[in-house]
């Protein structure tokens, strides 16, 4: 280790243990007290909605996603023809006429100029780099960002549903199943990976396949969803998003994503084929079949967030989601929570900054306050304008992620994201942990980061 290395070291950990000093000395108080009635409620003070959680500290665990969120009993599915991406493929309001392409994917495709092309980050090196990260998903599970199913070669259902094995290994329990899918899941290339039980309220009513509109071949597959199998579990797994690219402006930080749904194609394939090798049937999954987010809140990953997305523990922000149904029963995880939900309520920070003001800036609601048919209500949350967010994704040719790159959870792994996940999880330290999220320049898009980018030595 040479001198310089060992300096700046040492320079951090002194940062951090002055901070954390601090930050104790403001909020140890108030903390402690909070632990002490939140953590060991007393015996007459244990309720049937208390009894379904355990207490550690400031993070709570649930039985099931029924216990952590108002999810309406009459829920109904959602039919993935409504969905903001499958409406490409149809929907006039959100799509070019007669069923073409939608504009910002003929531009990130290269099929038409990008009239950003001259802006820094919109150039051809970073545009090849985006295309390249998001090649094997093209190969492998083509279309599967837009919700395509059973298509490409690391997504043959035929293959996966029909194990050649000569004899199925059966496990103890399904405490140990789940003990041995999740290393391997891990040891597969998944960053995190829960358990979640089969719940069919995720899966699509209807399946929509937008590859014929698309390529004006005549109108999208709209079928009735059947798996070729009942299935038992879902392995709900997420990817962490280089954060160095995320934070880039252009198709760098866009490249930051499409790598994750090419590992998405390529990991979830590999946890299906370890499962047929064991004799049980298995399917991958992106964004096809049903909705990702409540599946991985279902299975610990993460909580809900203002934007709409999941926020994991570990990774904030940054994560892209996936999940293999099989026919194998495996012990669940249990939801969680870790005060996510508590801060979105006052942060608000992806709603100011959200270029199209597509982010409420509202409390969570039963039902969308926008009227559009890509916002499915049951659930209570907060519900973004999907019209207004896709206007943002024509103007640059690509997806945006200014949401994703501001939100305060999105930091890496060092002593200032300990100090932030400290502050944040304690009630009395909300307030104040945007504040420092801003003071220390976090959320930001600075056009220097593209050559940072191109100049960092791994």
């Amino acid at each position: 280790m040479d001198k310089q290395h060992t300096t700046s070291k040492r320079g951090d950990s002194g940062r951090r243990k002055f901070l954390v000093k601090a930050a104790l000395a403001g909020i140890g108080a108030p903390v402690l007290s909070y632990a002490a009635s939140e953590a060991a409620p007393t015996k007459e003070a244990v309720t049937e909605k208390t009894e379904k959680k355990w207490f550690s500290l400031f993070k709570k665990y649930y039985n099931k996603i029924d216990d952590q969120y108002e999810i309406a009993s009459n829920y109904e599915r959602m039919d993935q023809k409504n969905t903001v991406f499958s409406r490409t493929a149809w929907d006039s309001p959100i799509g070019l006429p007669e069923g073409q392409f939608i504009s910002f994917s003929a531009k990130s495709g290269g099929q038409v100029p990008n009239p950003l092309e001259q802006i820094p980050g919109f150039g051809p090196l970073e545009h090849a780099l985006d295309g390249a990260a998001f090649a094997l998903h093209d190969v492998g599970t083509p279309l599967s960002i837009a919700g395509v199913h059973n298509k490409g070669v690391l997504n043959d259902w035929d293959t996966l549903t029909n194990p050649k094995t000569l004899h199925k290994h059966h496990f103890a329990s399904p405490e140990e199943a789940a003990k041995y899918v999740k290393r391997a899941s891990r040891f597969l290339g998944a960053d995190e990976v829960g358990i979640a039980p089969y719940d069919e309220r995720w899966t699509y009513s209807k399946w929509y396949d937008v590859e014929p509109a698309m390529n004006q071949e005549g109108e999208g597959i709209h079928e009735e969803a059947r798996f070729p199998f009942k299935p038992k579990s879902v392995i709900a797994v997420s990817f962490e998003m280089d954060y160095d690219a995320l934070k880039t402006p252009g198709y760098i930080g866009a490249a930051s994503v499409q790598m994750e749904y090419s590992a998405m194609a390529e990991v979830t394939f590999r946890i299906a084929v370890f499962l047929n090798k064991l004799g049980y049937k298995a399917i991958p999954a992106g964004n096809d079949v049903g909705i990702s987010i409540p599946i991985a809140a279902q299975a610990g990953l993460g909580e809900l967030s203002r934007m709409g997305t999941l926020i994991s523990e570990k990774y904030g922000s940054r994560v892209r989601l996936a999940k293999v149904y099989t026919d194998l029963e495996i012990a669940p995880d249990k939801p969680v929570g870790f005060g996510v939900w508590e801060f979105c309520l006052k942060c608000k920070k992806c709603a100011e900054a959200c270029p199209s003001d597509a982010i409420s800036m509202d409390n969570p609601t039963e039902a969308p306050t926008v009227p559009s048919i890509s916002s499915h209500p049951g659930v209570k949350k907060w519900y973004q304008d999907n019209e207004k967010c896709m206007s943002q994704w024509e103007k640059l040719g690509m997806g945006c992620n200014v949401c994703l790159v501001v939100c305060p959870y999105n930091k890496i792994d060092n002593w200032l994201h300990d100090l932030s996940k400290l502050v944040v999880s304690a009630p009395v330290g909300r307030d104040v942990a945007r504040q420092l999220d801003d003071a220390f320049g976090y959320g930001k898009f600075k056009e220097e980061s593209i050559q940072e980018f191109w100049d960092k030595e791994d």
